[in-house]
């Protein structure tokens, strides 16, 4: 982990950004106070008066200091500032910043229904800048709301409720806090296995036994509904309170009971008598023997001697040996609140708390035997011999099993060396061959004589063999090949510009096609024929002769009369002194219902002169649908809209997000509310919320919200613009847009994931398009003359 540099970061509470920076050499006489169970964490130091950065330290500006854990832990200047004329130092005395979440707003009396830890916290922190953070718990809770409280409170309720511990930290990029987090973990620190033994950084422990809180039978109650109270009566025989044999013949007095007398302390509503009896057992079990509680004062030697395995942090569990009691002393414990000073770690102190004593089974079996020694001075104590032959068989069994598993242990070793050496394979690297350890078909030998990336090759037992060809001798003909290349280049670069002037021509020519097939469809006589018809659908055909022309039109309508389908064909015969042509065309245009138009021309002409006879045939193809181009979005399939009674919809991502890392985004969203109702949802808000988490196992939400007041209305794209942290992204987790509140009309859909700080109107994905432009034209020409046949055959796409 790494050491924190002990910079203090001075930050104005208006803009949220860094305006002095205190070093160690700066400031002295820092005292860091924490406590887990209260969430206390407070912060001491003096500064010399009249510098840069002690003008900084003003009423409400910020404090940031990073803590052991790696966590930058937020402070506000809300206490005295006091100046010494004597030594011109002026002390500072900050709280943690989350003391300012009580003045964030009010939470009313109500009954929250099964709702998870994310979603209570989500109602706690809405309306401020604080965001749930780490969360570790996956059940559901109820919870009653008696009085107003604020949302401070709430959070502390929260984590009793769920069992958890509430730590705070800040996200600084750059200058600037960029967020601020409020965790709710299962415990805090982690069982580090450091031991606090005497003669090394224990200086004592004290172990203090009384017998105030004993009991030989215990009466529990809990208040019920108006002016009832719960009891076990019911399911115990009649009595409300419960016994235990064994404390009654140790602590009665004149054969009567100790009572004692219990109430669960838990938001559980709705407690029945078989719960009750139930929690009333566990605390029972507390009762019936003597307390035992510990005073452990214990040297912090981490710092003060740059031991890094000895430091104890926040929440640490570590274990604690006594030597000097008899029997010696074990025990386990937790560290629950510290001083701490960055500047003289010799001020380091720490508190301990949550003991459990630790039985050494070596000591029990130690003094088991003092004892059969003493009772056979004289004779045997068969009680005593039993229970040592009972014990005797246990430790045998517990050898026999430590054999059978050392063995199990010795087979596989045996077994994985056996496959080490049948599989390994040993490469060597150099410019003349191994000589030594070789093994057949074992071992690689990289040669690199003629330089890298060389040539790898195996010892067969006899000589070396290349595992790849030798591409040395290729190299002088890709050389050769380079040159002839850069000539087909040439070529093919004049070939695709005379390929691109034909594909201008024919584009020309589709022009006039559509003109002429346009000019051809008569919609007047459609409609002629089309009068008195109830089903408008049909296919009609109109002839003309005139001239040497003759051509057919063949119309296909749907059932509102439109032309869906259009085929004109008609030939022609044309004769002047020089020539005879004869000329025969079809042409025919399709539209289609996704409004793709499909276009078709073949054309067969003959021209017959002195000269000789030249047919011509032509086929001219094009099909087109509508293109749409706009800016990338990250949000597969998000033309979807959703409205009451759905409250969310959730979408897909490309790559998951994972192109965005390092990146600057923004995150839209369309909304559209008339008359918006705060009652139905805490949250009062309706937007857009994925969510990434990284491989660090952080997670940063990406929200564009809309914060609702009743009456409001809105219609538009909603947005924010954010940074991707440049960690890699592991996979989204949030993905859909939300609506939490009311109104008489709510509809959110859209949503559009883009790179850069401006948004743009939505656009589908690429993924989610289709677009197609293709023309395609074949010819073929036969020419007959005196001379012989030509043919000539062109295919442009």
């Amino acid at each position: 982990m790494r050491a924190p540099s002990g910079t203090l970061h001075v930050i104005d509470f208006k803009t949220d950004q860094i305006v002095a920076n205190i070093q160690p050499q700066d400031y002295w006489d820092d005292i860091r106070h924490w406590e887990i169970n209260n969430n206390i964490d407070t912060l001491e130091f003096k500064v010399f008066d009249n510098t840069e950065h002690a003008a900084t330290l003003m009423q409400q500006n910020l404090v940031l200091k990073e803590v052991r854990d790696g966590r930058i832990v937020p402070y506000v200047i809300n206490n005295e500032v006091e100046k010494d004329s004597r030594d011109r130092s002026l002390t500072v005395h900050v709280s943690g910043a989350w003391v300012q979440i009580a003045k964030d707003g009010y939470i009313m009396p109500q009954r929250i229904e099964v709702k998870t830890v994310n979603q209570f916290m989500d109602m706690a922190l809405a309306g401020t800048k604080w965001k749930r953070g780490k969360t570790e718990y996956a059940g559901f809770h109820t919870m009653t709301i008696d009085t107003i409280i604020d949302p401070l409170t709430f959070l502390k309720k929260i984590a009793s409720l769920f069992d958890l511990e509430i730590q705070y930290r800040v996200e600084v990029v750059g200058s600037q806090i960029v967020s601020w987090y409020v965790d709710m973990v299962k415990k805090r620190g982690r069982d580090t296995g450091k031991e606090v033994t005497l003669g090394k950084d224990l200086v004592g422990v004290r172990r203090i036994e009384h017998s105030r809180d004993v009991c030989t039978a215990l009466v529990g109650f809990v208040q019920g509904e108006g002016d009832t109270i719960i009891t076990v009566e019911s399911i115990n025989d009649g009595l409300p309170y419960i016994t235990d044999s064994d404390a009654y013949q140790r602590w009665n007095e004149n054969g009567k009971h100790k009572f004692g007398f219990y109430t669960p302390e838990t938001e559980e509503q709705n407690m029945t008598s078989k719960r009750l009896l139930t929690l009333m057992k566990t605390e029972f079990a507390k009762r019936v023997n003597t307390s035992v509680a510990y005073d452990v004062e214990a040297a912090a030697i981490g710092r003060a001697f740059g031991l890094s395995h000895e430091l104890i942090n926040e929440g640490d569990t570590i274990r604690i040996k006594d030597t000097g009691f008899t029997p010696k002393l074990y025990l386990e414990a937790r560290a629950i609140a510290g001083d701490e000073s960055f500047t003289d770690p010799s001020q380091d102190k720490y508190v301990f708390g949550d003991y459990r004593e630790i039985t050494d089974p070596n000591e029990e079996m130690r003094k088991l035997y003092n004892r059969v020694l003493a009772s056979l001075g004289n004779k045997a104590n068969k009680e005593l011999l039993e229970q040592l032959e009972k014990l005797a068989k246990e430790a045998k069994g517990t050898a026999e099993q430590a054999q059978k598993e050392s063995k199990a242990a010795k087979d596989i070793a045996e077994k994985t060396k056996d496959y080490m050496d049948q599989n390994l394979v040993d490469i060597i690297e150099g410019a003349n061959p191994p000589t030594t350890n070789l093994k057949p078909n074992k071992t690689l030998w990289r040669d690199i004589s003629n330089g890298k990336p060389g040539i790898l090759k195996i010892w067969t037992g006899t000589t070396w063999e290349p595992v790849v060809p030798d591409t040395g001798p290729l190299q002088q003909s890709i050389k050769d090949v380079e040159k002839d290349i850069e000539t087909a280049k040439t070529e093919l670069n004049q070939k695709v510009q005379s390929v691109e002037s034909k594909a201008q021509e024919i584009a020309g020519q589709i022009v006039d096609v559509q003109k002429q097939v346009n000019g051809k469809v008569d919609q007047t006589w459609i409609d002629n024929q089309l009068k008195d018809k109830a089903d408008k659908s049909g296919v009609y055909t109109k002839d003309e002769i005139k001239d040497g022309f003759i051509g057919k039109q063949i119309y296909e309508t749907d059932k509102q009369g439109n032309v869906q389908k259009f085929k004109d064909i008609n030939t022609s015969m044309d004769q002047t002194n020089e020539a005879l042509r004869q000329k025969a065309e079809k042409a025919e245009l399709t539209k289609t219902n996704d409004g793709l138009t499909k276009l078709q021309n073949k054309t067969n002409e003959i021209e017959t002169t002195a000269n000789g006879t030249k047919q011509k045939l032509t086929e001219l193809e094009t099909t087109v649908n509508n293109t749409n181009v706009g800016v990338r979005n990250y949000v597969l399939d998000s033309d979807k809209f959703i409205s009451p009674p759905d409250t969310n919809q959730g979408f897909r991502f490309v790559n998951d997000l994972k192109d965005l890392q390092g990146k600057q985004i923004t995150v839209s969203v369309y909304v559209e509310i008339k008359n918006a109702k705060t009652s139905v949802n805490p949250s009062n808000r309706v937007g857009f919320e994925p969510s990434i988490r990284y491989s660090d196992n952080s997670i940063q939400h990406l929200g564009a919200w809309l914060r609702i007041t009743d009456g409001m209305n809105f219609k538009g794209i909603i947005s924010t613009t954010l940074s991707i942290k440049d960690i890699e992204v592991l996979k989204t987790e949030q993905n859909a847009v939300y609506i939490q509140c009311g109104g008489d009309y709510v509809k959110v859909g859209r949503p559009k994931i883009e790179i850069g700080n401006k948004v743009t109107d939505w656009t589908p994905a690429p993924e989610d398009q289709v677009t197609t432009t293709d023309f395609t034209k074949k010819t073929v020409e036969i020419e007959t003359t005196i001379k012989g046949i030509n043919t000539t055959v062109s295919n442009v796409q």
